[in-house]
């Protein structure tokens, strides 16, 4: 049997607003709105795979916290090379650094094209406002608003 396959996602607020991206690549994902990350490859280090996926993508830091949503099963989920394979989700709480300022309104940080074509700042009590979400995507989305609310100590670091 093989491994399953771990895919990470970052939960990243600030000002009561949620940072999403929209997916252009693979094929079978494009178009539908998430939490950015990426899959984790085989014997990588968890922080270093979304650390490395923010540097790459749009081009800033990111500190992972700690994990907020772990080992949810994905259904039909595609890798790159558009294989069906078992999945699993596991969200993580990230901070970019306090020093960098971004334009919300913008969607700040912006993609560099590869695998996200658009993101913004969603306010977490109007995660609708953009779409479509695939569905286990949009039920994450939910819980970490939740979990946010819930949690004054994160909010107050916002």
């Amino acid at each position: 049997m093989a491994d399953e396959t771990i895919v990470l996602g970052a939960a990243i607020i600030r000002d009561y607003r949620i940072f999403v991206a929209r997916r252009s690549q693979p094929p079978s994902m494009a178009g539908f709105w998430e939490l950015p990350g990426d899959e984790v490859p085989s014997g990588a280090d968890e922080r270093g795979t979304l650390q490395d996926e923010f540097t790459k993508e749009f081009g800033v830091s990111l500190r992972c916290v700690d994990t907020i949503i772990g080992d949810r099963r994905l259904t039909s989920w595609r890798t790159a090379e558009n294989e069906s394979v078992d999945a699993s989700l596991r969200i993580w709480r990230c901070q970019f650094p306090s020093e960098m300022t971004f334009d919300t309104d913008l969607g700040d940080p912006r993609p560099s094209m590869y695998r996200y074509d658009d993101t913004q700042w969603v306010a977490i009590d109007d995660l609708d406002s953009v779409g479509p979400w695939r569905d286990e995507a949009r039920i994450a989305a939910a819980e970490v608003a939740d979990y946010y609310l819930g949690d004054e100590v994160w909010q107050s670091a916002d």
